[in-house]
């Protein structure tokens, strides 16, 4: 940059010594952020339902419980086991005579029945979908 002011020359008549004041220059460079759009987008997210159908088979189990009194004595405990599908659990007890004997009281029996139902539903189920469209904003 240049100024306008030409150095002065400060002296005075009685004074030999010269004496110069030279002005100095300074340039400063000012930035500035702007933001510009160019271009903006449109997003829609909609939530839809669907009717799907359900067919399925349910099993569902059943147990029935059996007291089978038994009553007669035997050699050796028996173990628990099972029969045409039904468990067998022994139930024993001692009785105290001249010889100990094991004394089979009952058998609990657990049998299993099992039965098979349609099941049969419509239900509704939601789902998304996105859908975006560009709009140009550009100058």
């Amino acid at each position: 940059m240049s100024s306008d002011k030409q150095p002065e020359i400060n002296s005075t008549p009685n004074e030999q010594s010269e004496e110069f004041i030279i002005p100095l220059a300074e340039e400063r460079v000012e930035i500035e952020k702007k933001q510009v759009v160019k271009s903006q987008f449109h997003i829609e997210r909609k939530t839809e339902t669907k009717k799907v159908d359900i067919n399925e088979k349910l099993i569902s189990r059943q147990a029935e419980i059996k007291h089978v009194p038994i009553g007669q004595y035997i050699s050796e405990i028996p173990q628990i086991r099972e029969e045409n599908g039904v468990k067998i659990i022994p139930i024993f007890e001692e009785h105290i005579e001249i010889v100990k004997k094991i004394y089979l009281k009952e058998e609990i029996r657990i049998e299993s029945h099992e039965s098979v139902n349609h099941f049969k539903s419509e239900e509704t189920l939601k789902y998304q979908t996105v859908s975006q469209k560009r709009i140009s904003t550009d100058k």
